[in-house]
């Protein structure tokens, strides 16, 4: 049966379907001759990828397409590699260099050896089964992986890729993209409008405030102690800078998680989140307070964590301007710059005392609103 377009057909589509992606991690459970073959690639692969990124410096040349046909049969002569490895070294030079020069950094990339990606020609995956079939350059490998137990909800969606990672313990473990079509619908259901703030993190369109002080404290912990061993610059105080910083980033993870959960299940399926455009937000001028909060909290990897969870149950994510949100009274529309007074609003045309967040969300509310 043929395909007919919806608009061809004399109806228009009511819904969109999107790709929801998530990465399991998973650990390998492979023999002493496995993981030697492992190590063994890995390190070739990362030869194979400097070598392809010094060419791309000797040739002067980033298109991955021209330096395929320059160093495709060199990585398979010199190196050894399987075809598809070879593609997929020459690829991530390509890449890397590229990223390089365009933030004009002095240093040539250089690959330590840590990761081989495969995709679906180098690699076969079974989620159900917890099997991976993996290309070498000794040809495939089978070996069987565990899945942790919260992943495992997963096992039915679809295999996009995988990195092959070697750990510092010198363990490997398979981190495995996955992706499951999700239909979002475009009669939208409940709409959330949400502020981002100095004092409350969070206030959103129907009255819920999540308070900033906690993570100020904690982050200021983190920082006074960042600061003294920082200072210190000695080899045991750099590795416990880095756990110190671990710590904090896992720290904000967890906000994060737990404030777009919350947002997610209070909108429900078929609802809009509306939030600020914040573009250009660390390079605008705030006051101190403000710019080390703009600079500490993680604004992106809350949008992240929104959309994806979003998308698994049919939330759309959307932006709006957030020009005089804080300024105008969302009661009656008047916009004042002195309306606001600390973490009160109080409009100087109707009379209404409201929060100064909670009314700025209300006004994200409307603006999203008003625009669709």
């Amino acid at each position: 049966m043929a395909f007919i377009p919806a608009r061809r057909a004399g109806y228009s589509a009511n819904f969109t379907i999107t790709y929801v992606m998530k990465t399991i991690q998973t650990v390998i459970e492979e023999t002493s001759e496995q993981r030697a073959i492992l190590n063994e690639n890995i390190v070739l692969m990362a030869k194979a990828q400097n070598f392809s990124v010094s060419s791309c410096y000797e040739h002067n040349e980033t298109n991955t397409f021209r330096m395929h046909h320059i160093n495709y049969p060199i990585l398979r002569e010199r190196f050894g590699l399987p075809a598809q490895l070879a593609v997929v070294a020459n690829k991530y030079a390509c890449a890397a260099v590229k990223t390089t020069l365009r933030k004009k950094m002095s240093r040539q990339p250089k690959f330590s050896g840590t990761f081989i990606h495969y995709d679906k020609r180098s690699s076969t995956i079974n989620l159900v089964k917890g099997t991976a079939s993996l290309l070498t350059k000794e040809g495939r490998i089978k070996f069987t992986f565990f899945i942790p137990k919260y992943f495992r909800k997963y096992t039915d969606w679809d295999v996009k890729e995988s990195n092959l990672v070697k750990c510092r313990d010198g363990r490997f473990r398979l981190m495995i993209s996955i992706e499951k079509p999700t239909i979002i619908s475009s009669k939208k259901g409940n709409v959330l409008g949400i502020d981002r703030g100095i004092n409350n993190l969070i206030a959103t369109s129907d009255g819920w405030l999540y308070d900033s002080s906690h993570v100020f404290s904690i982050k200021k912990k983190y920082a006074g102690l960042g600061s003294r061993l920082q200072s210190k610059g000695t080899h045991s105080a750099s590795r416990h800078l880095n756990k110190v910083r671990g710590r904090e980033q896992r720290f904000m993870r967890d906000v994060n998680h737990v404030i777009s959960r919350r947002l997610v299940d209070s909108v429900g399926k078929d609802g809009v989140i509306a939030l600020e455009k914040l573009n250009g937000i660390r390079e605008a001028r705030h006051r101190r307070k403000q710019n080390w909060l703009f600079s500490n909290w993680a604004f992106y990897q809350l949008e992240q964590f929104l959309t994806y969870k979003g998308e698994e149950i049919g939330v759309a994510v959307e932006f709006v301007r957030a020009k005089d949100t804080s300024r105008t009274c969302s009661i009656c529309g008047h916009c004042d710059k002195s309306q606001r007074q600390g973490s009160a609003f109080v409009c100087k045309a109707c009379g209404v005392v409201l929060h100064a967040d909670l009314n700025a969300s209300v006004n994200i509310l409307h603006k999203y609103t008003l625009a669709g």
